[in-house]
């Protein structure tokens, strides 16, 4: 399972989601999808804007458990 570590991410950085989105161009709606775990797919580009943003790397937005999602 890949999980998105945006919530974790917008804490550590102190950040909003409304934030997030003025620096990404992303619109909230689709930055909340990511943050609960909504999203079927994650497109290079947006992970690549989220990096920018956020000044970190795509290891620290995703995470890989071998456990089966719930």
């Amino acid at each position: 399972m890949i999980r998105i570590r945006l919530a974790d991410m917008l804490a550590r950085k102190r950040l909003s989601i409304v934030e997030l989105s003025d620096r990404t161009g992303i619109t909230v709606r689709d930055l909340e999808v990511l943050r609960d775990q909504g999203a079927m797919a994650l497109r290079l580009r947006t992970l690549d804007c989220l990096c920018r943003a956020l000044s970190c790397t795509p290891g620290d937005i995703l995470e890989y458990s071998e456990d089966e999602p719930n």
